[in-house]
């Protein structure tokens, strides 16, 4: 695999939460949590590698965006709406995706 890729796919997670954050910089809040996702040990042109990204990117977000949730919690006591979480995953994996610039991964989402 090209070592940009593998780059790119270690920090596209991040790059896709702090755009579903509940808070700002200008809110005096720490920066959006992150999760670094590892791809130097697969090979993006076998299926069942794209596959197993694809698996941590979606776990990492369902991690990052609840620890966002709780954040949001701890610094407004209120509660995200219902469909937040759901969204948040959604939207930092397609970002991630993305981001990855991979044709087999894009055809999972």
């Amino acid at each position: 695999m090209n070592p940009s890729l593998k780059w790119i796919s270690s920090l596209a997670l991040a790059t896709a939460v702090s755009l579903v954050s509940f808070s700002s910089a200008a809110e005096g809040i720490d920066a959006a949590p992150t999760r670094t996702v590892k791809a130097w040990d697969l090979d993006l042109t076998s299926s069942a590698d794209v596959q197993t990204l694809y698996q941590r990117l979606h776990a990492a977000a369902v991690d990052v965006c609840a620890s966002e949730a709780q954040r949001h919690w701890r610094s407004t006591r209120e509660r995200a709406p219902r469909s937040w979480h759901e969204s948040c995953v959604k939207e930092a994996v397609t970002s991630a995706v993305r981001d990855v610039a991979n044709p087999r991964l894009v055809a999972l989402l």
